[in-house]
């Protein structure tokens, strides 16, 4: 059997070090990809809304569009607490592979990143076997895929990559896990690739998340984590983790069969983790703006709410439910500890998660149930205040400022944007080494928060860097293509699949030539048209 379009996702995959690993003759299969593939370089929402990453590239639809930037934890316009996204607040009917099935074609989906089941799919789902980010539940359609899959090769052995210890033997645990899920993955993506033909396959290797995060230490001298000394096999893991990567992709790649066309994505990369956005919430509670003292207890709270974010889902559902049990949550706020600072009409502006970027909401009236900013000129004047306030903040050490852009969300995605957006997104500095201090000369004191945690454990951060490398028998190979976004891969993959593309997209297809030698044939993909 073969496939006729093979979409393969490397989740978090520093794709310079992937280019440095092929010069060192250490990854062949990708080597072999790389050089008969179209490649693009890719814009991407890293340094607006980087949480929105993958659901962007599986929908072609703009994170200022849809509203889903912080899958774990968002706040949803009309509502005054954080909450995890829900399944049904997802359009799953937006997924390429959804448009694929539903114009016939016969899909099969493995792990796609922080995605739901399509109802009625014409093929194969599993979700959330193997990721780093496990949003909903491990489940699959039909149920005996993942019956199966269990029966014969059982869990992904790595169920939350935060926790295994900051002990040799726990990293040498989770990076034996790590390899054994990529090998287990590359067999049964295989088999599955084997049992029929395929219009559509699409599988995801997440391991590589998971690598970045908790190894980059080990190889990066600029980490106060690194020690020289440390054993070889985990200075040597994350690129141990993106070796088998390799094998695994070759697996894929002759299963797929020498017609297929092939897209290669990755989504964003991964170097030392700087932080930044953890200062904002004592940042905003000095200049007077956000409830509670500085240092206080709600500040705390809210740490914890950020540690329960790891924990195994099971036991987050636990927590969750006892925090949030009103008689312990109005004991909390009568203590002047709020779980959530929307909820306080003393609030004017809050924190809200934005991943490697900081974010801040206004409480508004009108919008927000206990809205205390006045929409027009009182919120405007606010957000220019934050906004300088911002770009003022400085650090101690070098004086330098840590903010190097700020900016609004209507400045960015336009006055149509979706109302759950944070109101003001900042860019931090990556050239100021760990950012977990600042001053400004607007309060007093400095404001001091580590950027590493018992509870997350992770040395590296993600980077802008995405890529899609495009290939198949039609394809004529270039080392770089005209800069494209992440946006385009979905009307793209619709596209080399023939498949009408719906008009809500925001993403263009880099397809530019049709087939000429008859149903079926490859697209011809080149430079796209700016």
């Amino acid at each position: 059997m073969t496939t006729r379009v093979l979409v393969v996702g490397f989740d978090a995959c520093e794709v310079t070090l992937v280019d440095r690993l092929i010069a060192a003759g250490r990854m062949p299969n990708l080597a072999k990809l790389r050089d008969r593939s179209l490649q693009f370089h890719l814009d991407s929402p890293m340094e607006t809304l980087p949480g929105a990453i993958w659901p962007e590239i599986n929908t072609g639809v703009s994170s200022g569009t849809m509203g889903d930037f912080y899958i774990p934890n968002q706040l949803r316009t009309g509502e005054a607490r954080l909450r995890a996204t829900r399944a049904d607040d997802i359009d799953a009917s937006k997924y390429y592979w959804a448009q694929a099935s539903r114009a016939g074609r016969r899909v099969a989906v493995i792990d796609p990143v922080q995605a739901v089941p399509v109802a009625g799919f014409n093929g194969i789902q599993l979700f959330e076997w193997g990721l780093h980010d496990r949003t909903f539940d491990v489940s699959s359609d039909p149920p005996e895929l993942l019956e199966n899959i269990r029966a014969r090769f059982g869990d992904h052995p790595i169920r939350s990559c935060d926790s295994h210890g900051q002990t040799v033997d726990g990293y040498r645990l989770l990076l034996g896990g790590l390899l054994a899920g990529v090998g287990v993955k590359s067999r049964f993506v295989a088999e599955l690739m084997a049992r029929e033909h395929w219009d559509l396959f699409s599988c995801t290797f997440s391991e590589s998340h998971c690598a970045g995060h908790q190894f980059w230490h080990f190889q990066d001298a600029r980490h106060p984590w690194y020690v020289a000394s440390a054993p070889l096999d985990l200075r040597k893991a994350l690129c141990t983790v993106y070796e088998a990567i390799d094998a695994a992709l070759g697996n894929v790649l002759a299963a797929a069969g020498d017609g297929a066309t092939v897209f290669a994505i990755f989504s964003h990369g991964m170097d030392l983790y700087f932080d930044g956005p953890q200062l904002l919430p004592e940042v905003l509670v000095r200049l007077g703006v956000a409830s509670g003292n500085p240092g206080a207890a709600g500040h705390r709270l809210r740490d914890i709410k950020r540690w329960v974010t790891y924990l195994p889902r099971p036991v987050k559902k636990v927590i969750k439910a006892l925090v949030r049990s009103d008689s312990l949550h109005r004991a909390v706020a009568a203590a002047g500890c709020l779980v959530d600072p929307f909820e306080s009409p003393r609030t004017r502006a809050a924190f809200v998660n934005n991943n490697r970027c900081g974010a801040i909401r206004l409480n508004l009236k009108g919008r927000e149930p206990h809205g205390c900013v006045e929409p027009g000129n009182d919120a405007n004047a606010l957000v220019d205040y934050l906004k300088r306030e911002l770009l003022a903040l400085r650090d101690p050490a070098s004086g330098e400022p840590i903010v190097a852009h700020a900016f609004t969300a209507e400045e960015r995605f336009g006055a149509s944007r979706h109302p759950d957006l944070p109101d003001l997104i900042c860019v931090f500095r990556s050239d100021l080494g760990l950012l977990e201090r600042c001053v400004s000369a607007s309060f007093a004191g400095e404001v001091h928060v580590p950027v590493h945690h018992p509870h997350a454990p992770r040395s590296g951060d993600h980077t802008p860097h995405s890529r899609l490398w495009a290939s198949g028998p039609a394809v004529q190979p270039a080392p770089v293509g005209t800069a494209a976004n992440v946006l385009d891969i979905a009307p793209t993959v619709l596209s080399a699949l023939e498949v009408a593309l719906p008009d809500w997209l925001d993403g263009r297809p880099l397809v530019i030539a049709q087939p000429t030698a008859g149903a079926g044939s490859a697209p011809v993909l080149a430079h796209a048209a700016t």
